[in-house]
């Protein structure tokens, strides 16, 4: 009887320790598709940060490696091709990820069929952004001035085949204003030219505004609802223009082929983090603001970006050509 209550007891042992030594056994690599700082960086050590709080972790944290190139195609590559243990994820927002699969010729990479959406975070909003003395109080102001002065409208973006350059053509040539756009390497880069003066116009990430007040002002934003993050700028529909609704859920993805488990401890996980109140705090002052997209949700929201910017790409394509 002695005997058989040990073995009992070997085998409930031996089973704890399996289940002990299930998903995650070991730190995570997070990687990044651009340098340190942008919203990108800064939504991934929020969330790395407090990965290991999460139940379905085990206290494993997750480990954040930048890999800049290629707008982010190139890191997502690099997950793409990562064998399907979970150890290896990304993150971006699906903005980015179809904007920048859809401007790169020669991509044969298609995020909807190669990586895993796990769940969002986060999300980058663009808005339309004048120099702060410029008369106009919102966007509806600022369009109907543009086009009594008939002038072309010279806007920066953080680069030519990024979310909010397509923002940009699309809020544009929706309200048939003349353009030029002015690329640059990053946000920051592209704030800066609107705060010089070189450019009268931006189309940029909201949460680089911060500490440049008095030098700019967001008219708008093409969402459904406001930010949480700038409960004081107004949507396009709220002030009488077409309604867009583009904004970049901040996404964790893995490798195509991911076991269950893995999709179900690192989902929860993505879910779990979203409602720590210090993950909110760290949005905050960065500028962003903590949500949640599961990932039928995010992998729906991929789709539907996909759609919106095609004719937006093919557009642009054509005015170059």
């Amino acid at each position: 009887m002695t005997r058989t209550l040990l073995g009992t007891t070997a085998v409930l042992l031996a089973t704890a320790g399996a289940a002990m030594a299930d998903y995650p056994e070991k730190p995570i690599r997070l990687i990044v598709g651009f340098s340190a700082g942008g919203g990108t960086d800064t939504s991934a050590r929020g969330f790395g940060s407090f990965t290991a709080e999460a139940p379905s972790m085990n206290g494993m944290p997750m480990v954040i490696v930048n890999q800049p190139g290629g707008s982010g195609l190139q890191a997502a590559q690099t997950v793409a091709d990562a064998d399907p243990d979970g150890y290896t994820l990304y993150i971006i927002n699906n903005g980015t990820m179809a904007a920048t699969t859809l401007s790169t010729e020669g991509v044969e990479f298609d995020p909807r069929e190669d990586l895993t959406n796990l769940g969002c975070v986060t999300q980058l909003v663009t808005g339309l952004q004048v120099p702060a003395d410029h008369p106009a109080e919102t966007a509806a102001d600022w369009v109907q001035a543009v086009k009594d002065s008939g002038e072309t409208v010279r806007w920066s973006t953080s680069g030519a085949a990024t979310m909010h350059a397509l923002v940009g053509h699309l809020f544009l040539d929706t309200n048939e204003i003349e353009h030029q756009v002015v690329p640059f390497r990053g946000g920051s880069n592209a704030r800066n030219a609107l705060a010089a003066g070189d450019v009268t116009a931006s189309f940029n990430g909201n949460q680089l505004v911060e500490g440049f007040e008095d030098q700019i002002k967001v008219l708008g934003v093409p969402a459904a609802e406001r930010d949480p993050a700038n409960a004081d700028i107004p949507t396009f529909a709220e002030q009488g223009l077409e309604g867009l609704n583009v904004t970049g859920p901040m996404c964790v993805y893995g490798p195509a082929g991911l076991p269950d488990e893995v999709v179900a401890d690192v989902s929860a996980a993505v879910e779990a983090v979203t409602e720590i109140e210090g993950f909110g705090r760290f949005m905050g002052r960065s500028g962003l603001a903590a949500m949640h997209l599961n990932p039928e949700d995010g992998a729906e929201n991929l789709d539907r970006l996909f759609e919106v910017f095609t004719p937006v790409v093919e557009s642009v394509a054509a005015a170059q050509n």
